[in-house]
C-alpha cells in the first residue's frame, strides 16, 4: 500500500529543532563564558527567555502576593472581631432576659442578667462561662453555638491542620485518644524506630487523616509545616492577642484529657518546629476574621512551600516537581505553561541533537558547538550588515583551479574534461528534438568551470590570564573565537584554523574544547610559548599564514631553555621581552604574519606592539571587549579580500 502524505500550513509551535534553536541563542553567553551546559541552564531556569518568565519573575510574582496579603491584614483585629460577635450574643440574650422580667417578674431573669454583667473581661473565659449558661434568647443560644463551633473548626484545624477531620466529627475522647496515638509514633520514630507498619493500621483506624499510599515520614513532615504556620500565625500577633487566642485555644479542646493530648502532640513535633518563629510581618488594617483566617493561612503556607521548590529547582528535571494548577492559582495563568516549558529544555535539546547525556552530565555536540558560532557571528553582523561578510575575494575562473564554480562552457580541443551532463543532454535534446535512442554530437558536450580560492592557515592566541575575566574581556575573546570558527567553516572552508590558549604557559586546544576552557588562576602572560605552539602548527599548512593574537598585557612571562620551568616577573623583565621577540622574529623569517588585537592600551604594552610591528609588519587593532569581535572578524574579511586583488592574474 502507497505511503501518504499530509500537509498543513506551518506551525512554529509545532517546530522543535527552531524552538531548540532559540534555547541555544538563550544559553549562548553563558555557554560561550563557561561551557557548562548544567550551569547555563540553570541561569536560564532563573532568567528566562522570550517571552517566558524565569524563576527569578516567578519568586518575585510570589513575593508580590505575599506581600499583599500580609499588607491588606490584621491578626491582631480577630480578638477585637470575635469579642464584638460575642458582645452582640450578650446583648441579645440581655435584651431577651429583660423582657421576660418585665412580663413575668420572675427574679431568675434579673439573676441571669446580673450573671451576664458579670461575666469576666476576657475572650476565653467569657466563652468558657457562656459554655454553662442557660441561653432563653433561642437565636442568641444558636450564635453562640455556631460561634464555638466555628472558633473549634477554625482554630483547632489551623493548629494541626491534617487531623481537621476528626477535630470536627469524632467526640473529644476519640480526639484525644487518635492524638495520643499520633504521638506515640512521632515519639518512636525521633528514636529512630519503624513505624510504617503501625501507621498502616493507625490510617486504617482513622480513616481520612493520611492519605492511603502517603508514607510517615511525608505525613509528618505536612503536620510540621502545619505547625509552623500556627506558629508564625500567633508570632504575626502582639503578645495581648496571643495570650487571648492561646487561652482560646484551651477553652476550645472540650476536655483536659484533649488539651493533655495536644500538648503531647506539640512536644513530639517540637524538635522540628520553632517554638520562636517569627511572624509574616502583616502590616494592614483589616482584620483577619475566621472567614478569612483558614483560606489567609493556608495560601501564606502554599507560597512559603513553592518559594522553597523554585528556590530548590537547580535543573529542568526539578520543576517536575511543581503543580502547575497551584502555580496557576497563586502566581497567574502563565506560570504553568511558563514553568512546563522550562521543564522541557534539556529534551527539547536533547531531541534536537545539541547536547548529549553522559550519565549525569551534559555535554554540548559538536552541531551544537558549530551553532554557537553562527549566534555569535550573526549577532556580531546583523541582518542588515551581513553584507559586509559576503564572500569578497576575487576568483579566476578556468581550468587550473579545483572547486567547482557552478558554471560551464563548450566542450574545445584540450579542455580538461570534467563533463556537465546535464548541459550535454540539454543541448542534444534541443538539437534531435527530442525521441529515442538519444543521439550525441561533438557539439553538445559541455564541460564544467573551476576556480582557483586563495586559502589561509590561521592561529588564533587567545590571552586566558586572570586580568582578562578582570578587565570583562574574556567573554569577547571567546565568543571572537566561535564567530571566526563559523564564518571560516561557511564560507571558507578550505582554509585552516586552529586555537591556542595562553597565561604563563600556552597551550592547543580544539573547537570542541573551547567553550569549557577556562581562565586560568595563576600570573603570567606567556606570549613567548604562545607564539611558538602557532609556528609549530602552521609550519607545515600551505598558502597565507597568519597569528591573530589577542591579548589584554604585555609579556610576563617566559619557559626558562636551561630548566624549562616558568619565569614570572612584573614590571616585565628585559629577557621576557627579549625571549618573546625573538619568537617574533622566527615567525617572521617562516612567513608568518602577526596581527595583533590590543584590549588594553596602556604605555608598555603600546612599546612591545611597536617592536612587534617592526619586526614582522603585521597590523594591530586597539579594541574594547565590545568591538573586538566585529573588529578581528572584519580585518579577517578584509584580508583576505586585500590579498586576493593582489594576486597575479593569468
Amino acid at each position: 500500500m502507497p505511503k501518504r502524505y499530509r500537509y498543513h500550513d506551518y506551525d512554529p509551535a509545532l517546530d522543535t529543532t527552531t524552538q531548540a534553536d532559540e534555547i541555544l541563542d538563550a544559553l549562548a553567553d553563558s555557554l560561550t563564558y563557561h561551557g557548562n551546559v548544567s550551569e547555563a541552564l540553570r541561569e536560564l531556569l532563573a532568567q528566562g527567555f522570550g517571552a517566558t518568565p524565569g524563576l527569578a519573575e516567578l519568586l518575585e510574582r510570589l513575593r508580590r502576593r505575599r506581600d499583599e496579603l500580609l499588607a491588606h491584614y490584621d491578626p491582631n483585629g480577630l480578638v477585637a472581631q470575635l469579642n464584638t460577635e460575642l458582645d452582640a450574643i450578650i446583648s441579645q440574650e440581655h435584651t431577651t432576659r429583660s423582657q421576660a422580667y418585665a412580663a413575668s417578674g420572675d427574679e431568675q431573669h434579673l439573676l441571669a442578667g446580673l450573671e451576664l454583667d458579670a461575666l469576666p473581661a476576657g475572650l476565653g473565659d467569657r466563652i468558657r462561662e457562656l459554655t454553662n449558661y442557660e441561653f432563653l434568647d433561642e437565636r442568641a443560644k444558636e450564635r453562640f453555638g455556631d460561634l464555638v463551633e466555628s472558633l473549634r473548626s477554625s482554630m483547632l484545624r489551623e493548629q494541626v491542620q491534617q487531623l481537621r477531620d476528626a477535630l470536627t466529627t469524632a467526640d473529644p475522647e476519640l480526639t484525644a485518644q487518635m492524638m495520643n496515638e499520633l504521638a506515640e509514633l512521632i515519639e518512636r520514630f525521633r528514636n529512630g524506630e519503624d513505624v510504617e507498619a503501625d501507621f498502616a493500621s493507625f490510617k486504617q483506624q482513622y480513616p481520612g487523616i493520611a492519605g492511603d499510599d502517603e508514607e510517615f515520614e511525608d505525613f509528618l513532615a505536612r503536620m510540621v509545616e502545619s505547625a509552623r504556620l500556627t506558629q508564625s500565625l500567633l508570632g504575626s500577633m502582639d503578645a495581648a492577642t496571643r495570650a487571648e487566642l492561646m487561652d482560646l485555644m484551651s477553652v476550645l479542646s472540650e476536655s483536659p484529657e484533649l488539651g493533655q493530648a495536644m500538648s503531647r502532640l506539640g512536644s513530639a513535633l517540637g524538635p522540628w518546629t520553632n517554638t520562636d518563629a517569627a511572624g509574616y510581618g502583616f502590616h494592614g488594617d483589616v482584620p483577619l476574621g475566621l472567614g478569612e483566617l483558614e483560606e489567609v493561612m493556608s495560601t501564606l503556607g502554599q507560597l512559603d512551600e513553592l518559594e522553597g521548590a523554585l528556590k530548590q529547582a537547580s535543573s529542568p528535571e526539578r520543576l517536575s516537581e511543581l503543580d502547575s494548577a497551584q502555580l496557576e492559582e497563586l502566581l497567574g495563568s502563565d506560570a504553568g505553561d511558563a514553568v512546563s516549558r522550562l521543564k522541557q529544555l534539556a529534551d527539547q535539546l536533547s531531541d534536537a541533537g545539541l547536547i548529549d547525556r553522559d550519565g549525569g552530565k551534559l555535554e554540548l555536540t559538536g552541531n551544537a558547538i558549530n551553532k554557537l558560532g553562527d549566534i555569535v557571528l550573526h549577532r556580531l553582523f546583523p541582518a542588515g550588515q551581513a553584507r559586509l561578510l559576503g564572500n569578497h575575494e576575487s576568483r579566476r575562473i578556468g581550468h587550473q583551479g579545483t572547486d567547482l564554480s557552478g558554471e560551464t562552457k563548450p566542450y574545445e580541443f584540450g579542455d580538461p574534461f570534467r563533463l556537465a551532463l546535464r548541459e550535454t543532454m540539454t543541448n542534444a535534446l534541443a538539437r534531435q528534438g527530442g525521441g529515442t535512442p538519444l543521439q550525441l554530437a561533438p557539439e553538445d558536450f559541455a564541460i564544467e568551470l573551476t576556480e582557483e580560492r586563495t586559502r589561509a592557515a590561521t592561529m588564533l592566541a587567545l590571552d586566558l590570564s586572570l586580568s582578562m575575566p578582570l578587565n570583562d574581556t574574556f567573554l569577547p575573546a571567546k565568543q571572537v573565537a566561535l564567530a571566526l570558527s563559523s564564518l571560516i567553516h561557511s564560507r571558507y572552508p578550505r582554509d585552516y584554523l586552529g586555537y591556542v590558549v595562553f597565561s604563563e604557559v600556552a597551550r592547543e586546544v580544539d573547537l570542541a574544547h573551547l567553550p569549557s576552557a577556562q581562565w586560568d588562576y595563576v600570573y603570567g602572560t606567556n606570549i613567548e610559548h604562545a607564539l611558538l605552539l602557532c609556528r609549530t602548527r602552521l609550519r607545515n599548512q600551505p598558502g597565507y599564514r597568519q597569528i591573530l593574537l589577542v591579548t589584554d598585557g604585555e609579556p610576563t612571562a617566559h619557559i626558562d631553555p636551561d630548566n624549562h620551568e616558568v619565569f614570572f616577573a612584573y614590571p616585565p623583565s628585559p629577557e621576557t621581552i627579549q625571549r618573546t621577540l625573538a619568537e617574533v622574529l622566527r615567525c617572521t623569517r617562516e612567513g608568518i604574519t602577526i596581527n595583533l588585537f590590543i584590549l588594553n592600551p596602556d604605555t608598555g604594552l603600546r612599546s612591545f606592539v611597536n617592536n612587534v610591528l617592526a619586526i614582522n609588519h603585521g597590523q594591530a587593532f586597539y579594541s574594547s571587549g565590545t568591538t573586538l569581535g566585529s573588529t578581528l572578524v572584519q580585518e579577517y574579511v578584509d584580508d583576505r579580500v586585500q590579498r586576493a586583488s593582489r594576486r597575479p592574474t593569468s
